[in-house]
């Protein structure tokens, strides 16, 4: 073959490839392109990152009493839901606290009562003490007014005697002087009858005086022994008034003591009252005593405190646990979250409430989605242990990251297939804020 006919071949072959590759060229640019701008439209509208992962709550469960584990109900992994009994402790201890507390609930409300009680009787006694000893002193005060008349009746009766003594006597007087004139007639009488000088009648008359004379003597003085009697009997009765009056003095100093003691029963009242309240006030001390040992039993049942399931157990029956040691801890299943650490360039449309794509590792090909919830009020750095300082002069500028939460959408994984700590992407819409 000539070389004009190789020349010929080799443009023939060039003009095929190139009919071939510039058709195919077109065609990949075209797909390009229309990829790009795909791409291109939803970047757009879209903000991505992988720096992501799925958070929960995660419960630790320790008990509120120490003791010793008498029972395990759970293992590792386990679903349990929320008030399911986890374990037990030994109740012995708290069963007996709880008995203890109740004897003295019931001896405070005894106590109480007897208190209660006493108060109206106190009140009672307090008011009939009072009453009676208020009679007593009113009774000696008018036993002194009595006696007090008494003295001045008998003060009288003795002044009326002094002056029936001195009339008795005045009379005794009169009669002493009359007899000695009848004495000396009769004398006189004796002499002249023996000489014949008067009659025998004359001289009976003189003997008669005599004699009457004598008798009113003698009456005279009787009735001063009476008068002086008399005043010695109104003396004894001055005497008995006076200390009748002593003696109603003193019944009134008596009655009035018992009146003063009997007002003191006011403060009796008032501290069988106090004694009252604090017979009650120790009632409900025991009450609660009661109430606290009853809790502390009730404490002796560990439950789930929310649905989830059992991690990082670490307790077994016949191990002494400590108050507040934790045992196990629980990490629910619902109302899970993906923390989005975007870039703060990302930031600038993404609001509360976009919707999010969220692609899982561990499910390649299911996709979950979510709500943008909310967005942290500052960067990772400024909560990690070691915050960076930038006042050293050697500033690099780093693009920060903001937190930003994500609730996932419980129908998006209706068997429960998620786990705290899985690796996820999300896209977050934006579309809604163009």
């Amino acid at each position: 073959m000539s070389a004009e006919d190789q020349n010929s071949g080799g443009v023939e072959t060039t003009g095929r490839r190139r009919r071939i590759l510039i058709p195919a060229g077109i065609i990949v640019g075209l797909v390009l392109l229309i990829f790009g701008i795909s791409y291109l439209v939803y970047a757009s509208h879209h903000v991505s990152t992988d720096d992501a992962q799925i958070e929960g709550d995660v419960t630790t469960v320790a008990p509120r009493v120490k003791g010793q584990i008498t029972a395990v109900y759970v293992h590792e992994n386990q679903l349990v839901h929320k008030g399911d009994l986890l374990l037990t402790i030994d109740p012995r201890d708290f069963v007996a606290a709880v008995a203890q507390a109740q004897a003295a609930l019931e001896q405070a409300r005894g106590a109480a009562q007897a208190a209660a009680i006493g108060v109206p009787m106190q009140s009672a006694l307090t008011i009939a003490q009072t009453s009676q000893a208020q009679a007593g002193v009113a009774q000696s005060q008018s036993a002194a007014v009595g006696a007090s008349a008494k003295i001045g009746t008998a003060q009288a009766a003795v002044l009326s005697a002094d002056a029936g003594v001195g009339v008795a006597k005045a009379q005794l007087d009169s009669a002493n002087a009359a007899l000695t004139k009848a004495a000396n007639d009769r004398d006189r009488a004796k002499t002249l009858i023996a000489a014949g000088a008067i009659s025998h009648q004359q001289f009976d008359a003189t003997e008669a005086a005599y004699q009457s004379a004598v008798a009113a003597q003698q009456s005279a003085s009787i009735s001063v022994t009476a008068a002086q009697a008399g005043v010695v009997q109104a003396q004894s009765n001055l005497e008995q008034a006076q200390a009748g009056a002593s003696a109603a003095g003193a019944q009134i100093s008596a009655s009035q003591a018992q009146l003063a003691q009997a007002l003191t029963g006011n403060d009796q009242n008032r501290i069988k009252s106090a004694q009252a309240l604090t017979g009650s006030a120790q009632q409900s001390a025991a009450q609660a005593a009661l109430d606290i040992a009853k809790l502390q039993l009730s404490y002796t049942r560990v439950i789930a405190p929310i649905d989830g399931i059992v991690s990082k157990k670490s307790v077994n029956v016949g191990d002494n646990v400590a108050v507040a040691q934790p045992v196990m801890a629980i990490a629910a299943q619902t109302h899970l979250w993906v923390t989005a650490n975007l870039k703060e360039t990302q930031l600038e449309r993404v609001r509360v409430g976009d919707p999010v794509a969220i692609s899982v590792d561990a499910y390649p090909h299911i996709k979950f989605t979510g709500t943008v919830t909310s967005i942290a009020a500052a960067t990772g750095a400024t909560f990690a242990l070691i915050p960076p300082d930038n006042a050293t002069g050697n500033f690099t500028k780093v693009v920060q990251r903001v937190p930003v939460r994500i609730m996932i959408d419980p129908a998006s994984d209706p068997n429960h297939l998620l786990r705290q700590g899985l690796s996820t992407e999300v896209a977050i819409d934006t579309s809604s804020q163009r």
